[in-house]
């Protein structure tokens, strides 16, 4: 298993590469301090199983974390920052990213999330998320879903994998990822993050 931990903050570094070293001994840990860091670990190592990004770091912004997920497709990534306000949490699952780790989190928050992440899950801080919920009724999207698409985003807004999902569902892996196609399509969003975004905002987690 290979790690990949990008954050201007050596401390912040230690102590979340000490983390994931208790959850899996053999893990490789690969530790960067910006931007350019991190795409030089990327094009020099083979993939990795987990990438953990600064929010803040240098060279990072919004743009940049959206061409890295892009960049990097079959690589989870998440979002650490000491920052986990609304903005901050919404512009981070629009660009893509799988999870959202505030820095203030506890260990045993940590531990979690990175398990969530390595099992193909998403970790949206939810509770940052509730203060914005729809205050009109439901949302246009939500009556154009079918029940089982539904019962779908609804595994999605818990942070459910895929093959969680359709063992919790009783369907094959493909036919949930058929379900998640077609929800992102009439959410019209791009990300399994977003879509869990506003699935509790519509109250549905």
């Amino acid at each position: 298993m290979r790690i990949l931990i990008a954050d201007d903050h050596p401390l912040y570094r230690e102590a979340a590469a000490l983390q994931i070293k208790r959850l899996h001994r053999r893990a490789h840990i690969k530790e960067v301090a910006s931007l350019d860091e991190l795409r030089a670990a990327a094009e020099q190592s083979a993939r990795f199983d987990l990438i953990l990004i600064d929010y803040h770091m240098p060279g990072m912004s919004v743009d940049a974390l959206a061409e890295l997920v892009r960049d990097f497709p079959s690589t989870p990534l998440a979002v650490v920052s000491g920052v986990a306000g609304t903005q901050e949490v919404l512009a981070a699952a629009r660009a893509g990213v799988r999870g959202y780790i505030p820095k203030t989190s506890s260990p045993e928050y940590f531990a979690r999330t990175v398990q969530l992440l390595l099992a193909g899950g998403t970790s949206i801080p939810t509770e940052v998320l509730m203060a914005e919920t729809f205050s009109h009724g439901s949302p246009d999207w939500l009556a154009k879903l079918s029940a089982r698409e539904i019962e779908v985003l609804h595994g999605v807004a818990r942070g459910r994998s895929n093959k969680e999902i359709a063992r919790e569902l009783g369907l094959a892996e493909v036919t949930i990822k058929l379900h998640l196609r077609n929800l992102f399509r009439k959410m019209a969003v791009k990300s399994r993050a977003e879509a869990a975004v506003k699935a509790v905002k519509a109250r549905l987690s």
